[in-house]
């Protein structure tokens, strides 16, 4: 059984705040945990989840540097913002197959900290994948798509934008235990997101390090693991060909809206052998949706029957909590790590509390990597 036994994070609004001494003192009991499975020879591998700059040696800065690995058997990186699910499922298959041990799945995105360094214009130009045309653009596009297919008026995608936005700022207000006050922004007409306003995209301004430590069921008795474990019940990620040109495939049709994503939910509730809807409705499980653009969650809730039918979609946002974060404008989105902050968010809140079950949501490029983790507390 792979199981996750640590999880922890560290993040910084402000911009080079982060240390090497900091990462050290934040991490210990990671870097604790790997000298004890070096010690004992145990069959570690390790995931980085890669920045958006300066990521060809970012992997190994971290876990040499920061994590005080002497030698590394296996590493892989992962490029996108379904990345720490992929990560994870490929994690669970190393573990269950009995090829490892332990699994470290870490990232460290100091992308504010570059900003300042570096400038806004090097960041943007980065983040400009498709050569000229925007990932605003781009997720446009798919909801101007998506509107097509749904029978969805430009008024009801409107209202529908509003209620995700209602629905983060409930959370994220009720985690501050303050008040948040309401603010939308501008329309993005001139950045040919005509569908968007400013506070309807992904905030990715902040420094963010953190990880899990997934292990088997021997090495978290050897370890003395007793409690705070969360089973990785059901992971799958799917893919289809993420280019501007390709929007229409990515999409679906009405009859199979992101059907990559449906069926990696479907094979994600089958390894965990739940009804997630059930559970959900029932108080049971938690959810981490992927709110980088408006049509990303709205197609979770449609594709996976969370939603019946559009028209219940308003009062869906308006009675449940669709993240424990508070959606990646208000918990902020360092890039490609939101769904490693959410597996990080998720096993804590689990932990904490009596749901059993979490699910964490993850999306990659302009949607064409759809990820979905189910997590049990043990």
């Amino acid at each position: 059984m792979a199981t996750i036994i640590y999880s922890e994070k560290l993040t910084d609004r402000e911009g080079s705040q982060i240390t090497s001494e900091i990462l050290k003192e934040v991490f210990k009991d990671a870097i604790r945990i790997n000298k004890r499975l070096s010690s004992n020879h145990n069959r570690v591998a390790f995931f980085f989840i890669d920045p958006l700059l300066e990521n060809f040696e970012a992997a190994n800065n971290f876990y040499f540097g920061i994590m005080g690995c002497q030698s590394m058997e296996k590493i892989n990186t992962y490029k996108s913002g379904a990345g720490p699910v992929q990560a994870l499922f490929d994690a669970k298959e190393l573990i269950n197959h009995n090829l490892y041990d332990a699994v470290f799945i870490f990232g460290y995105e100091p992308l504010l900290k570059n900003k300042h360094f570096y400038g806004k214009d090097v960041i943007k130009q980065a983040m400009d994948i498709f050569n000229g045309r925007s990932i605003l653009e781009c997720y446009n596009l798919i909801s101007h798509r998506m509107c097509e297919e749904m029978g969805i008026s430009k008024e009801l995608f409107f209202q529908l934008t509003d209620g995700l936005y209602r629905n983060y700022l409930k959370t994220y207000a009720k985690n501050l235990n303050e008040e948040v006050p309401y603010v939308r922004g501008r329309l993005l007409d001139d950045l040919n997101g005509d569908l968007f306003r400013i506070t309807d995209c992904a905030n990715p301004n902040i420094d963010f390090a953190g990880g899990i430590i997934i292990v088997n069921d021997k090495t978290a008795d050897s370890l003395n693991i007793k409690n705070e474990k969360v089973k990785v019940s059901g992971v799958k990620y799917n893919m289809v060909e993420g280019i501007p040109g390709n929007i229409r495939e990515i999409v679906g049709n009405q009859d199979g809206i992101f059907s990559h994503l449906r069926n990696a939910f479907l094979e994600a509730q089958h390894q965990a052998k739940i009804n997630v809807i059930k559970e959900f409705r029932n108080s049971n499980l938690l959810l981490e949706l992927y709110t980088c653009y408006p049509p990303i969650p709205l197609a979770f809730l449609l594709t996976t029957k969370m939603v019946g039918s559009i028209r219940e979609l308003p009062q869906f946002l308006s009675s449940y909590e669709i993240t424990i974060t508070g959606g990646m404008n208000f918990a902020r989105a360092p890039w490609n790590n939101p769904a490693l902050n959410g597996l990080i968010e998720m096993c804590k809140t689990m932990n904490k509390g009596n749901v059993k079950y979490g699910l964490v949501h993850g999306n990659g490029g302009i949607g064409e990597v759809q990820g979905v983790a189910i997590l049990e507390r043990v």
